[in-house]
């Protein structure tokens, strides 16, 4: 280590658990610190926005120097409004992809958060003039093309291949590199283009969502949603798809499209009731340079892969009533993806009790959430304080998932093929696997921090 300078990594959050990623670096230089955050996430289980996160930071916000996102999903940008309530003024780097993305996210968290606060008499960690203030502070950074953010120190964002605009985020200080994965993509991407691979990576921080587990493949996943819509349609139900706004809808929008092209299934109306998507494939339409070619080409052609005959899309609270009115068989796509918010627990408690409708699972359930009892077999559930009986059938599929599996995971670490990796943003039993493949097969020297641990890195 050199003599004078230091070099640490905070792990302020996503240590040990899915959500809430936060990572908080430090160089210091004989009597100055640089301190640079990597995502400022939300922490979520049972609710969209735990309690957890209206506590203070356990960092000073009017001492960092700059912040740079990975990607916009709530739980890597969720406390970004925070984070200037206590102070921080700097500016916020990410993609273009991703800072066209970052108001729609949090424009509709902040209202999320304040229903929840309000409901659990606790203090929402932000408000609507907090947002006000932290939209300025949004600046873009190419891809590939090195920040200096202070002499001596670079960050440079790679393509995650994970989400539309997703990035890796690569910090060189005094030439020791630094790689954040964020979430990272899966390869084949579904929509996107696969995963950059940075070279000189001396520290790996990679998440491990599925890092004990393989997914289906995309294939095997459409074969299951034509499966759940040839059910309704044979049992005259609905099919309810719970889906992340930001992604897993485009993707299933696109593939039902496919379905209605190649005449593989009957038409029947498809409801799209999440206003939240529908902003979000607007910004698909605007960017799709962050797509992968064959979508790109489709936009200059004029056909938009994300919609089709029997879309009907629903904007408002009486639209979105309306559609459990419409005669079955039909599908409702509709947020959150995890059924602890959003419009989808209106359609839940109206159609779970029906044993001729299914509910498709198609992405992560985290531990605690309405979607993770309904994967784990409920029998019965309590959505917005009524109990629900489960009659419909409930089926799963992780093909359509944006995150890499443990074999990308491996694959990933292996390319990077850093001194040491550290394992994040994943539950315990994920983080632990992959970690001992890692170790195991590749010989590198892993290591899952906990919460808040401070670990100091060796500087070249």
């Amino acid at each position: 280590m050199e003599k004078n300078k230091l070099l640490s990594i905070t792990f302020a959050g996503g240590a040990r658990s899915v959500t809430g990623s936060n990572f908080l670096i430090e160089a210091k230089e004989g009597e100055k610190v640089t301190r640079i955050i990597v995502d400022c996430g939300l922490e979520q289980g049972g609710r969209f926005c735990e309690s957890a996160n209206a506590e203070p930071f356990s960092y000073d916000a009017k001492t960092i120097d700059a912040v740079f996102v990975t990607h916009a999903h709530a739980d890597h940008i969720g406390l970004l409004p925070k984070l200037t309530k206590e102070g921080y003024r700097g500016n916020i780097y990410a993609t273009a992809g991703t800072i066209e993305l970052v108001p729609i996210m949090l424009e509709d968290s902040v209202s999320i958060v304040a229903r929840e606060a309000d409901r659990c008499d606790d203090e929402p960690p932000y408000t609507k003039d907090d947002l006000e203030k932290t939209l300025p502070l949004l600046k873009t950074l190419p891809y590939r093309k090195p920040f200096e953010v202070t002499p001596g120190i670079t960050v440079e964002l790679y393509n995650a291949g994970h989400i539309f605009g997703s990035a890796l985020v690569l910090l060189d200080v005094w030439g020791t590199r630094v790689l954040f994965t964020g979430d990272l993509g899966r390869t084949p991407a579904i929509l996107t283009s696969d995963p950059d691979i940075p070279e000189g990576v001396e520290y790996l921080v990679t998440e491990s969502v599925y890092g004990n587990r393989k997914h289906e493949s995309a294939e095997e996943s459409e074969k299951e949603l034509q499966r759940a819509i040839e059910y309704v349609q044979q049992k005259k139900g609905t099919l309810i798809i719970p889906s992340f706004s930001l992604e897993r809808t485009q993707i299933i929008l696109e593939c039902i499209d496919r379905f209605f092209e190649k005449g593989a299934i009957l038409p029947l109306p498809v409801f799209l009731d999440s206003p939240l998507a529908t902003r979000v494939t607007e910004v698909y339409k605007r960017h799709p340079e962050f797509l992968r070619a064959e979508f790109h080409q489709r936009f200059e052609h004029g056909d938009n892969p994300f919609s089709f005959k029997n879309l009907h899309v629903t904007y408002t609270r009486e639209e979105s009533e309306e559609v459990d009115a419409a005669i079955p068989p039909k599908v409702i796509i509709a947020g959150a993806g995890m059924s602890h918010g959003g419009r989808v627990r209106n359609h839940e408690k109206t159609y779970l009790p029906d044993p001729n409708s299914m509910l498709l699972l198609v992405g992560y359930q985290v531990p605690g959430s309405l979607g993770r009892r309904l994967q784990d077999g409920a029998k019965e559930v309590t959505i917005d304080r009524k109990k629900v009986k489960v009659r419909a059938k409930i089926a799963k599929t992780s093909g359509f998932s944006a995150h890499a599996d443990r074999d990308d995971l491996l694959d990933f670490a292996e390319k990077m093929n850093p001194k040491e990796v550290f394992v994040v943003l994943g539950e315990m039993e994920s983080a632990s696997f992959l970690a001992q493949r890692i170790s195991g097969f590749l010989g590198l020297k892993t290591y899952i921090p906990q919460k808040g641990e401070r670990i100091e890195l060796q500087i070249q």
